[in-house]
């Protein structure tokens, strides 16, 4: 029996993402759509023909969300779990009115705003016996679960430490509400570095946080942090007056260090290079220039067919599991890391504002 979905947020992440994502599981049907905006649902159906049909309805931001759900009746009575792609602030009531109405719920990053409004739709799931989970969806990419396998495996050794770059380019299509949120860029994407460098240590822990501001502007021209994941020491630097975007993970073990390229799923693992002599340096080079361009052409003709799904598609499947077999989400996708996440980003957003 196959499980029928709507998703709410017809977006950017939903077109390129969920939709597409969704599509590669036989034990789904998408029936039904939502957003916010009549013309990004007409635009979603044109993208995606198949779609033409299925029932959708614009709501609205200003009203109820939980009332206007209830006044659809494909909505209750078809429906059987939602995936959300809305802005962030309107995770919260979006979410709650899912969950009141009975439906099982996968809701973007970052969960929610706040501490407080984790706890209450945590709670509330549990009160409906409804999955609930975040999709933290890098953690299941390709390159990243490589990574994962090779630290088990103790490939890298002990892990010493965590680095963590951002830079994004503002002239690339970004969402028109990015700077209503805290410290604006840095609220809407920073969960993926977040959650990862939980992966790879523990519970996160913010020890400090500055940040650099444009003029009249609520995105840092620059921010750094400094955190623990579990024992492991974590150094976040995040650009948003970059001319390029690129963001990548290195973790360092005692024995060698692994490079993850986020954008271009790329995974590049390289020796300890002994006293660093010539020879050394020049096989670190090759190593990383032959492992960098066998990423490339395997992952550049999927990049540009939109087949590159960064893990959604095993996000959606693990969330579509635990509903059939009526089990709690991964912990990797649940709302308990949600939680953590969004309380890690506050407390850094709280440090940067203090400065």
């Amino acid at each position: 029996m196959s499980i029928k979905i709507c998703v709410i947020g017809c977006g950017n992440i939903s077109n390129s993402r969920h939709i597409p994502a969704i599509k590669r599981n036989k034990d789904v049907d998408i029936v039904g759509l939502i957003s916010n905006d009549q013309k990004k649902i007409e635009r979603t159906k044109k993208r995606h023909s198949d779609l033409r049909n299925v029932n959708s309805i614009a709501i609205s931001d200003e009203k109820d969300a939980y009332t206007q759900l209830l006044e659809i009746p494909w909505f209750v009575n078809d429906i059987d779990a939602v995936i959300i792609g809305t802005p962030p602030k309107q995770h919260f009531p979006v979410v709650e009115a899912c969950l009141k109405t009975g439906k099982h719920v996968l809701v973007e990053k970052p969960m929610m705003m706040s501490v407080d409004e984790c706890d209450r739709v945590i709670a509330l799931s549990r009160e409906k016996k409804l999955v609930l989970g975040v999709m933290h969806s890098f953690q299941f990419s390709n390159g990243m679960m490589k990574l994962e396998r090779i630290v088990k495996d103790g490939k890298l050794g002990e892990i010493q430490s965590i680095l963590e770059l951002q830079l994004s380019n503002r002239d690339r299509r970004l969402p028109v509400w990015y700077n209503d949120l805290p410290l604006g860029l840095f609220y809407d994407e920073a969960a993926h570095f977040f959650y990862c460098a939980r992966k790879f240590g523990g519970q996160l822990k913010v020890l400090n946080a500055n940040a650099v501001f444009n003029k009249n502007d609520n995105t840092p021209k620059f921010l750094e942090a400094q955190l623990v994941s579990g024992t492991v020491p974590v150094q976040m630097y995040m650009n948003f007056n970059s001319p390029i975007c690129e963001w990548g993970i290195v973790i360092i073990g005692k024995k060698r260090i692994a490079i993850y390229d986020y954008f271009k799923d790329i995974l590049i693992v390289l020796d300890n290079d002994g006293q660093h002599l010539a020879k050394n340096v020049l096989k670190t080079s090759l190593g990383f220039s032959l492992q960098f361009w066998k990423g490339f052409i395997k992952n550049g003709f999927d990049m540009i067919g939109g087949r590159l799904l960064y893990g959604h598609d095993v996000c959606i499947n693990k969330f579509l599991n635990a509903i059939k077999d009526n089990q709690h989400i991964c912990n990797e996708l649940s709302a308990e890391l949600g939680r953590e996440v969004v309380g890690a980003m506050n407390e850094v957003v709280v440090y940067a504002k203090e400065k």
